[in-house]
């Protein structure tokens, strides 16, 4: 199927819910933690094949057929259109429902929707053809299920000693020290963002390319970690890998430590 979208033809329709206020701002990576739970939240929708037993309300439980979703080909791939209100999904479907056949909505919470469609293994594009859209692979999709984008907290099952070295900040990629002290400026968990090398167990020398984070947060019981850690991964290169830890003031000893160092941010005028 014809997946080629054409140019706006009229004005897009406003943003009515979160979600569609985070797609505005979706170049920004510190709101990503943000949007993947407001794509499980939001009641979303996409298009099935039509049928007239379709019309009205129809529950799928354990076990139903599955649905016939309708899949486009933008030349890159195969995805699963959806859409993040009816408004946009009316405008979309209006400006391409030519050359999309005969179709369906279906609307349910994306919660719902998610688990259906991991059985797919597909691409999946948020509001296709509209000018703030997102595309999700499989692996993408398997991981907001699984909560790893929406609520992951520090793990406390996997310990490594390694040894840290300062680095200085002014090395640092000017866009992820921004970003960091941004993310961080008027937000109550943080206390302080320090960053540091590792250095490599054989020869002990710093690895320049192994930038460790470390997080004083006053607690872990809400998703700053989790967002936190989606900002810096999509500031990550192929050059630069970024690697998150968190400690809290039951941590006496990494405390004692940390209070030698100076902090990412706050950024302290000595």
């Amino acid at each position: 199927m014809d997946g080629e979208f054409t140019p706006q033809w009229r004005p897009e329709p406003e943003p009515s819910n979160a979600l569609e206020r985070l797609l505005q701002k979706g170049q920004d990576p510190a709101v990503h933690g943000r949007m993947m739970r407001a794509l499980w939240d939001t009641e979303l929708h996409t298009l099935i094949a039509y049928h007239p037993e379709l019309e009205g309300m129809m529950e799928l439980t354990t076990g139903s057929p599955m649905p016939q979703f309708i899949q486009i080909d933008d030349g890159t791939g195969p995805f699963l259109p959806i859409f993040s209100s009816e408004a946009v999904a009316e405008y979309v479907i209006e400006k391409n429902g030519a050359k999309m056949g005969p179709q369906t909505l279906a609307s349910m919470p994306g919660e719902a929707l998610f688990q259906i469609i991991k059985q797919l293994e597909c691409d999946v594009v948020v509001n296709p053809g509209m000018t703030h859209s997102l595309r999700l692979k499989p692996e993408a999709i398997a991981a907001l299920i699984d909560g790893e984008f929406r609520h992951t907290r520090p793990s406390r099952d996997h310990t490594e000693k390694t040894t840290l070295r300062p680095i200085e900040y002014a090395s640092l990629p000017a866009n992820l020290s921004e970003s960091i002290r941004r993310f961080c400026d008027g937000g109550r968990v943080p206390i302080a963002v320090y960053a540091f090398v590792a250095c490599d167990r054989e020869t002990g020398k710093p690895d320049l390319q192994d930038l460790r984070i470390i997080l004083r947060l006053r607690s872990e019981e809400n998703d700053f970690y989790n967002d936190f850690r989606l900002m810096v991964a999509k500031l990550s290169t192929p050059n630069l890998r970024l690697t998150t830890g968190v400690t809290i003031d039951t941590d006496e000893s990494g405390l004692s430590w940390l209070s030698q160092q100076k902090p990412l941010w706050p950024v302290l005028e000595l």
